[in-house]
């Protein structure tokens, strides 16, 4: 798979998780400068580039796939998938003996509600736009920066390159991957849900939705040796144990190098608080579907900075 290399393209507006939330997504568009045509939203020298996670708890959910699709296929914009993608991708692919590779319970299809509802009601668009999703990257390398929607790991990217060169979820790469849940599927995993601390057996915790939760998000830039539990965790609706975690249960994170290439990103929800978290990582989830902000970094091809942060609330 080659690097994304646009010569005189230097200025980009990355933007969070968006979640069916359609109506804040054009009003942020609006706020950056961005006008709509036949071919839709377009700005006259910049370029959108997506995290992922278009699909879920929003109230829009096709018109927001329309958004970011004519965007994409015109040319205006790149999007890359993220794991609630990944989750419908799998919910409606069948294996090789006819069964979905992600089971129709209701914990799955609780998860995918909002998407499920919409897509019962037109199966030639649900269609249209699974078929068009199998076409995104999983991540994208540009000249100056990264995109990926959950976490960076060198090690993981290096074997989809090598497993998977399309660089896509594609119907036989996921029938493959879900099949050997193996180190490939594992990769896939730490990229579109991000790094994650598995609980002891003595600890239970639950999500939004009730259901027990065996791990949870931690960040993946920084060693644990030393830290609570609350300090590693990021992004998280739920409070950790403020004590350090035993030694025993630490393990070495390969960290992403802070000389490295900024890396930008969604998924962890931080409302209020996304942005640049260190000087080459930055987080564009403002957790926009749960009360939160959509938000967008303006790249212009300088070191990160704070101030290049757009934050809109949501449109009623």
């Amino acid at each position: 798979m080659e690097k994304i290399n646009e010569a005189e393209q230097k200025v980009y507006d990355i933007i969070g998780d968006i979640h069916g939330e359609a109506e804040t997504l054009k009003k942020l568009l609006l706020i950056l400068g961005y006008t709509e045509n036949e071919f839709g939203y377009f700005h006259p020298e910049r370029k959108a580039i997506f995290v992922g996670d278009f699909v879920d708890r929003g109230p829009k959910i096709f018109e927001t796939l329309k958004i970011v699709k004519k965007m994409v296929t015109a040319g205006s914009a790149y999007a890359v998938l993220g794991n609630h993608e990944l989750n419908v991708l799998a919910f409606y692919t069948k294996d090789d003996d006819g069964l979905y590779l992600r089971d129709h319970n209701l914990k799955n299809k609780t998860q995918i509600k909002h998407t499920y509802e919409e897509f019962k009601l037109d199966k030639d668009r649900r269609k249209k736009y699974l078929k068009w999703l199998r076409t995104l990257p999983i991540f994208l390398e540009l000249e100056d920066f990264r995109v990926v929607h959950a976490s960076w790991d060198h090690k993981a990217v290096e074997l989809l390159k090598k497993e998977n060169p399309e660089n896509r979820l594609s119907k036989n790469f996921l029938r493959r991957i879900y099949f050997e849940r193996g180190k490939v599927y594992d990769a896939v995993l730490l990229l579109l849900k991000g790094r994650e601390f598995n609980l002891p057996d003595n600890m239970v915790l639950k999500d939004g939705y009730g259901f027990k939760r065996t791990s949870f998000r931690i960040k993946w830039w920084e060693p644990m040796q030393g830290k609570s539990f609350q300090d590693i965790s990021f992004g998280n609706k739920f409070n950790l144990p403020n004590y350090t975690i035993p030694p025993e249960l630490c393990y070495d994170i390969p960290l992403y190098p802070k000389e490295d290439l900024p890396v930008f990103f969604g998924h962890y929800c931080l409302n209020g608080n996304a942005g640049v978290i260190r000087k080459n990582i930055c987080c564009v989830d403002g957790c926009i579907a749960n009360g939160g902000v959509l938000v967008a970094y303006r790249y212009n091809g300088k070191k990160l900075n704070s101030d290049n942060i757009v934050k809109v609330k949501k449109t009623k």
